[in-house]
């Protein structure tokens, strides 16, 4: 049996709990773990190792700190499921969405230094966005589009209200056009037969975007999109600096992301899990580490969705918004500028299990959601589709991440909505300790 290791819980004596190991149901693969006897916890932990004996979920690397400490940590499962490698704690991961709450810090850094506007036109940084044209009626071969009443904005961008979508989020007249004259970037998320070949660079994705029929009118309602991909441009004409330098100079670096990257090097591949997609079955791999798009140093920078971390570099990023712009006496952006991203803007249209609010880039847990075991209100967050998951709240100066790479969706959207549910839990119970 693997035994359950108690490190890094002295947090949790000013809770008055008794510490104390304890053995789960024998599960076939490496773990280490330091987790608190916590009703909520336990549960967290027994659940995700479940899946992973079941074969339905291929690892889980957990993370839940309370006023910068951990107080929850463990991972387990494999790196690989086809060669039994044990995930290490310094896995790398695909965060796909995750990046996009990146992103937005990147952009609010500018917006502080004057060099970027929330309400300014869009098109002042990147011209190809000047006159748009809105989808209103008609099929595919036969749409009829109207002006834009204004311009997209900055701010449009941000809360995914900018009225671009993606190729995979509906099947609407303007997402079947995505999917005809391939207005998505490369990679495996999202792609049908059928659909057209993808842009090659981000230059060529934001010639295709310009060109398509808008969803709906800039800043009507949220329609999750391209939007913050095209931001990550933005960020770049207007730093005047391609995207992964800034991320390195500006975020990486001063928060010591030493893993978190565009593309995965032949030191890191060691350590770079394969991914996988659900299936009735169990799960299916889809990509392995060597054969990954994260190897092609050529490949899309997208700020929508492209970059790769280990859970220690996503838990520096997190703290820093539990702690409004600040880790470890470095100062990334304002508290006002975090405060910003926290406040609801947009209702997103998602279940109460979900962020029902939106922000600037950020997911936002409302009462609704924290009622149900969801994430806690006033809390901000994000996932991917890779099934990873993350919030900060900066009320009770709590983070929760959960890290796997498993593509789910569809029919196993249940399974997601099950491990998120899991970790909101255990981290509202730890949260709540005093």
């Amino acid at each position: 049996m693997a035994k359950f290791g108690m490190a890094r819980v002295s947090a949790l004596t000013a809770l008055g709990l008794a510490l104390g190991a304890f053995v789960p149901a024998a599960p076939a693969y490496a773990e280490t773990a330091a987790v608190a006897p916590l009703s909520a916890v336990t549960e967290l932990h027994d659940g995700l190792a479940a899946m992973i004996a079941d074969g339905t979920l291929p690892n889980a690397q957990v993370v839940i700190a309370r006023g910068g400490k951990d107080i929850v940590r463990f991972h387990m499962g494999d790196l690989d499921r086809e060669s039994a490698t044990p995930l290490p704690e310094d896995a790398i991961f695909r965060l796909y969405s995750m990046t996009k709450p990146i992103t937005t810090v990147a952009a609010m850094m500018l917006v502080e230094e004057g060099r970027i506007s929330l309400d300014a036109p869009i098109a002042r940084y990147i011209p190809e966005f000047a006159d748009m044209r809105v989808y209103e009626s008609g099929d595919l071969d036969h749409m009829v589009t109207v002006p834009a009443t204004r311009q997209i904005t900055v701010r449009d961008l941000m809360t995914h209200s900018s009225g671009l979508t993606y190729n995979f989020t509906g099947n609407t007249p303007v997402q079947q056009y995505y999917r005809k004259h391939g207005v998505m970037r490369g990679g495996g998320v999202g792609r049908q037969p059928g659909d057209a070949a993808p842009a090659a660079s981000m230059d060529e994705l934001i010639a295709r975007l310009a060109a398509a029929p808008l969803l709906h009118q800039p800043g009507e309602r949220f329609s999750y999109s391209n939007s913050t991909g095209v931001l990550g441009v933005v960020v770049e004409r207007a730093s005047g600096m391609p995207l992964d330098r800034f991320f390195k100079e500006r975020i990486f670096d001063p928060l010591e992301m030493h893993d978190a990257t565009f593309v995965v090097s032949d030191a890191q591949l060691p350590r770079f899990v394969t991914n996988y997609t659900a299936s009735k079955g169990g799960m299916t791999a889809v990509e392995t580490a060597e054969a990954s798009e994260y190897r092609d140093p050529q490949r899309m920078f997208d700020g929508g969705g492209a970059l790769a971390a280990t859970m220690e570099d996503y838990l520096h990023f997190a703290q820093m918004l539990a702690n409004r712009g600040e880790w470890h006496g470095r100062r990334l952006i304002k508290a006002e500028s975090v405060d910003a991203m926290l406040t609801p803007l947009l209702q997103t249209g998602g279940q109460a299990h979900e962020n029902v609010m939106f922000g600037l880039g950020l997911g936002i847990g409302d009462a609704a959601s924290e009622a149900i075991g969801g994430m806690p209100a006033g809390a901000g967050g994000w996932s991917g589709s890779g099934n990873t998951y993350f919030f900060a709240d900066p009320r009770r100066n709590l983070v929760a991440i959960l890290m796997t790479n498993e593509l789910i969706g569809g029919e196993f959207t249940e399974r997601t909505v099950r491990i998120r549910t899991l970790l909101d839990r255990a981290a509202v119970e730890v949260g709540s300790g005093q």
